[in-house]
């Protein structure tokens, strides 16, 4: 399951929403919102991205600490 998605705003601008809180997704503190349709999908693809390689780094430093 995705973890980000998109939400219309006003003025045909777009924001990328976090699914776990329903809020604005943020990027290093700032809110990724205001854009347009094709910018706002590309940063779903990219959060969306960045939160699986996330996961995946915490299961492989688990598993590497479980060996040790």
């Amino acid at each position: 399951m995705r973890r980000y998605n998109l939400r219309r705003e006003e003025n045909d601008q777009w924001q990328v929403v976090d699914g776990q809180t329903m809020l604005p997704a943020e990027l290093d503190g700032m809110p990724i919102k205001g854009m347009v349709w094709q910018e706002a999908c590309d940063m779903v693809d990219l959060m969306n991205s960045l939160d699986l390689i996330n996961h995946a780094a915490k299961r492989y430093e688990k598993h590497g600490n479980a060996t040790r």
